[in-house]
């Protein structure tokens, strides 16, 4: 297990291609870009996962109250913190909260690639 946020992100590093932006460094899953958090509060560790999805985005009010009622569906069944936003251009982003003390390179690469597979499936099936 890494001891520090950056312990695990150097870890990550070697599995997957890598961008330094003005936001900080960026992963690519399957072309897609993805971001890793840290955050603290009270002694409670955790990272969010930004998953960028630019195949989905919000053009339409309509398509915000879909990505809206996705929320609310999500946040009913799952006891993690997760959750769609959007970037300025209107692409839909994935957002899952984690503890990152307790897992290992190895566990956040399939749970990226994972979310990506179910997230990009319900959001075709909600015709986001």
């Amino acid at each position: 297990m890494a001891k520090t946020f950056e312990e695990l992100l150097t870890a990550l590093d070697a599995k997957r291609p890598t961008e330094k932006t003005a936001k900080g460094k960026v992963y690519f899953y399957k072309d897609l870009p993805v971001r890793f958090v840290a955050g603290e509060l009270e002694g409670i560790h955790w990272m969010d996962i930004q998953i960028e999805l630019p195949r989905f985005t919000i053009s339409s009010i309509k398509g915000a109250q879909k990505v809206l009622e996705a929320n609310v569906e999500m946040g009913m069944a799952t006891p993690i913190p997760t959750w769609f936003g959007a970037t300025e251009k209107g692409n839909v982003v994935f957002i899952n909260r984690l503890d990152w003390q307790h897992i290992t390179p190895e566990i956040l690469d399939d749970h990226v690639m994972r979310c990506i597979d179910q997230m990009s499936q319900a959001l075709a099936a909600e015709g986001v």
